[in-house]
C-alpha cells in the first residue's frame, strides 16, 4: 500500500495541500518538506485538507508532530479539515490537534485563516 499523492493549491497568501492515498512514513515526509518550504518563502498559513485520505500509518501520524512543531517555530497558522474521525481521534491521542485549528470542511477554514493576520 504505497499508493500516496499530494495536490497542492494556493488562494492568496494561503497553501492548501491535499494528500491522497496511504498516508505512511515517506507520505509524511513529503508532506513535511513541503510545509517547511512553504514556511521558507515566508507563507505562513496552511489548509491540509484530508478528504482523500484513506489511512495514515503510525509513522505518518508521527511525522506530523514534526509539522506541527515547524509551525510553531514560524508563528505559522496550520488548519486540518476534512477529517475521518479515526483519523481525528489519533492525533488526538498525539496532542497533535492542541495545535492546529480543525475544520469540518475546506471553506471554512479559508475563512478563518482569511481573517488571521
Amino acid at each position: 500500500m504505497n499508493n500516496f499523492s499530494m495536490s497542492v493549491k494556493s488562494a492568496n497568501d494561503i497553501i492548501v495541500i491535499m494528500p491522497n492515498g496511504y498516508v505512511n512514513d515517506l507520505g509524511a515526509e513529503k508532506l513535511e518538506r513541503a510545509c517547511e518550504q512553504f514556511f521558507d518563502k515566508g507563507l505562513k498559513k496552511i489548509v491540509i485538507n484530508f478528504s482523500d485520505v484513506q489511512f495514515i500509518n503510525s509513522i505518518g501520524a508521527s511525522v506530523f508532530t514534526s509539522v506541527v512543531q515547524k509551525t510553531l517555530e514560524y508563528s505559522s497558522v496550520l488548519c486540518f479539515t476534512n477529517m475521518k474521525k479515526i483519523h481525528r481521534d489519533v492525533f488526538d491521542m498525539l496532542g497533535i490537534t492542541k495545535h492546529v485549528r480543525v475544520f469540518k470542511d475546506e471553506r471554512d477554514a479559508l475563512n478563518f485563516l482569511k481573517d488571521t493576520e
